[in-house]
């Protein structure tokens, strides 16, 4: 109704201008003259002027409830194999995943298309059986793999749990590694690794890794060519899968309304007859010594331009420090990270997006990783060299001054308050676990998370940003090439900077 009103309306002011318009181009007509004041007219009293809106203050918050993380049961059975259950039994729900120590650091090719293949069919139902045999119960039923695992997962209402339990058993012990369905998956990598080479802000972030760490260090990969892709076989995924799918190089996790007597049998008689493995090859981050990180971090200042014809500029500004996922100092890091750019309340986002108006989006990142961390400004914009001015003496000011009282709190409590939404569901405390198990961290983690964020001072900050946030970074722009170095030319904090370009296919030139 009111777009059919606000139609109407302005076809009549429409009308009534094209009516004017009309009568003062026809000389037919006689010429209007405005009416004239005998000082009879009687004149409107001007309205009073509408008042300032007042927003109220919105209410302090009420001192934070008690937030318990729910208990974690472990058991092992017989072949090594890690069962964790967490009880939660307001829905009928159980969510389920199956977690192998075999992410992409493993080799980025043949771990990630060795789990994409799992749930393509086994020895026992084709692709389209287990598809039916999920569908049927309602739910669905993938795999994957991260940086550091490979997953299967799904979530079934309880009295389904069985039937979920035997596929998961079923697509980890016997996969086909069909040759056709290997052939469609290759083309599929294909495609991903051209998607990549076509975005901008994927380019800074390939090329970031590569100068960030060490030559040859797993998180840092290349990417993957045709003829690599070509040269995976479903012989070499089988060897990957005999090497690392093994009972004692992984963990499965129930989450939801289910509890140990219910699940015990039914574990034992699916996953309890997966053969364990006698050994393993060592771990790809074994590799690096704490030397070899500390060697890797620039004493000259570079910036490295990737030459790509688009209209803003992608920039990330890195560095790698000490700060792993398991670091003591992982929760003053990520205050640090929140403060200075996580989210619309943050120091970059108000400062360079709303007063500047430099950039619709700008974040900071502090990566989740085993053996060190990596510190990230990501941002797009057009002015490249303005940018990168501002966010030098941002840094600067962060790594040797204290942030204001307003922001430190304001910081400290969203991720104090926030955290009670982080495990609402089955699902994401089931996510929780997992990052427990993958970086080591004990098990009351999270019953003691929010006392840890309340215990950081507003000295820690300046402190920690400091130690970990290094002057001179790495600094990757994906745009323009001669656009760029010309932006570049006036900012101060690159002065006698060193200049390396590269094709699309982060090739020097």
């Amino acid at each position: 109704m009111t777009r059919t009103k606000l139609s109407l309306t302005s076809s009549l002011a429409s009308l009534a201008l094209l009516g004017s318009l009309a009568a003062g181009c026809d000389k037919n007509q006689p010429d209007l003259e405005p009416p004239q004041d005998d000082g009879t007219a009687q004149t409107e009293p001007e309205a009073d002027p509408e008042p300032a809106r007042v927003y109220p203050e919105p209410p302090a918050p009420t001192e934070q409830r008690p937030v318990n993380f729910p208990e974690v049961q472990k058991y092992e059975l017989p072949n090594r194999l890690s069962v964790i259950i967490v009880e939660n039994h307001e829905v009928p729900l159980v969510d389920v995943q199956l977690v192998v120590k075999a992410g992409t650091i493993h080799g980025e090719l043949v771990a990630g298309m060795t789990a994409s293949m799992l749930t393509e069919g086994t020895k026992k139902r084709t692709k389209a059986k287990i598809d039916e045999s999920i569908e049927q119960v309602g739910s669905s039923l993938s795999a994957g793999a991260g940086e550091e695992n490979a997953f299967i997962t799904t979530r079934v209402m309880t009295p389904d749990l069985k039937l979920a339990l035997d596929l998961v058993n079923d697509v980890v012990q016997n996969p086909k590694f069909d040759d056709e369905a290997l052939g469609k998956l290759k083309e599929q990598q294909k495609t991903a690794v051209k998607g990549e080479k076509s975005d901008g802000g994927a380019l800074a972030q390939r090329l970031v890794s590569q100068v960030l760490y060490p030559k040859g260090h797993p998180y840092a990969q290349p990417w993957s060519s045709d003829a690599d892709i070509d040269g995976v076989t479903a012989e070499s995924l089988r060897e990957f899968h005999k090497t690392w799918y093994r009972p004692n190089n992984a963990y499965l996790i129930l989450s939801g309304d289910v509890t140990k007597a219910d699940v015990e049998k039914l574990v034992e008689k699916t996953l309890g007859k997966w053969k364990p493995a006698e050994s393993f090859p060592s771990h790809p981050l074994e590799t690096f010594k704490p030397e070899d990180y500390q060697g890797a971090v620039p004493t000259e200042l570079t910036v490295h331009i990737v030459d790509r014809n688009q209209i803003s500029s992608d920039i990330i500004i890195a560095n790698i420090n000490s700060v792993a996922r398991n670091s003591p100092e992982w929760h003053k890091m990520a205050a640090v990270t929140k403060l200075f750019g996580g989210g619309m309340s943050s120091r970059l986002f108000r400062d360079i997006r709303e007063d500047k108006k430099l950039t619709y989006n700008i974040n900071s990142f502090q990566s989740s990783q085993k053996a060190v961390g990596a510190f990230a400004i990501v941002t797009q914009t057009k002015e490249a060299g303005e940018m990168l001015g501002l966010l030098f003496d941002h840094v600067e000011r962060l790594r040797t001054s204290d942030p204001s009282e307003t922001e430190f709190n304001a910081t400290v409590n969203n991720m104090a308050l926030s955290f009670p939404l982080q495990i609402e569901t089955a699902g994401q405390i089931a996510g929780k676990v997992r990052t427990m198990q993958t970086y080591g961290l004990p098990d009351d983690y999270y019953n003691t998370y929010i006392d840890d964020v309340r215990a950081i001072t507003m000295a820690d900050i300046q402190a920690t940003a400091a130690k970990h946030i290094h002057p001179i970074p790495v600094i990757v722009i994906v745009g323009k090439a001669m656009k760029v170095e010309k932006q570049l030319k006036d900012v101060k904090a690159l002065e006698g900077a060193k200049i390396i370009k590269y094709n699309t296919e982060l090739q020097p030139i």
